[in-house]
């Protein structure tokens, strides 16, 4: 079995806690960014999706690391509040594609506005540099957690 020193764990344990801590500090702020214009930051993150290119309530899932299950319901609320609609898909009939309606473009663009300034609030005086060695090291950890994983997962087989 590998160890690890205490001062190491509790350092990891520090930033995952950080790491949740943002991203339902990011999912709150997308709730109240996108109520007055009667949508939940779920429903923003599917739009977003929907309109770069029309695609299946499978293919927004992948995207956003959900479930094909809850992108439908919140598929079927955009569509029933007129922000979406779904439209034949040739390669899969049984399949539609996701589109903005002209109403969901506008809520989208009312709320991409909120969302540049929210982000220049955020990130005024924050240097790009460290950004940058942000991601690089979320992404190298994210590598390391996907390869311990799948220790498990061998030794469960």
């Amino acid at each position: 079995m590998l160890h690890v020193s205490s001062a190491t764990d509790d350092a990891f344990q520090d930033a995952l806690l950080a790491l949740f801590q943002m991203h339902g500090q990011v999912i709150r702020t997308g709730d109240v960014m996108a109520a007055s214009l009667g949508l939940t930051g779920a429903r923003w993150h599917v739009l977003r999706a929907a309109a770069r290119q029309p695609m299946t309530v499978s293919q927004v899932a992948r995207r956003l690391g959900l479930k094909r299950q809850s992108v439908q319901r919140t598929v079927d609320q955009l569509v029933a509040a007129g922000m979406a609609e779904l439209r034949q898909n040739r390669d899969h009939q049984r399949a539609p594609l996701v589109v903005l309606s002209a109403k969901g473009e506008s809520v989208l663009a009312k709320l991409e506005e909120r969302r540049h300034d929210w982000v220049a609030r955020v990130l005024r005086g924050f240097p790009r540099e460290r950004l940058a060695e942000l991601v690089q090291t979320l992404n190298e950890l994210a590598g390391r957690l996907g390869k311990a994983t799948t220790h498990y997962t061998e030794d469960a087989t």
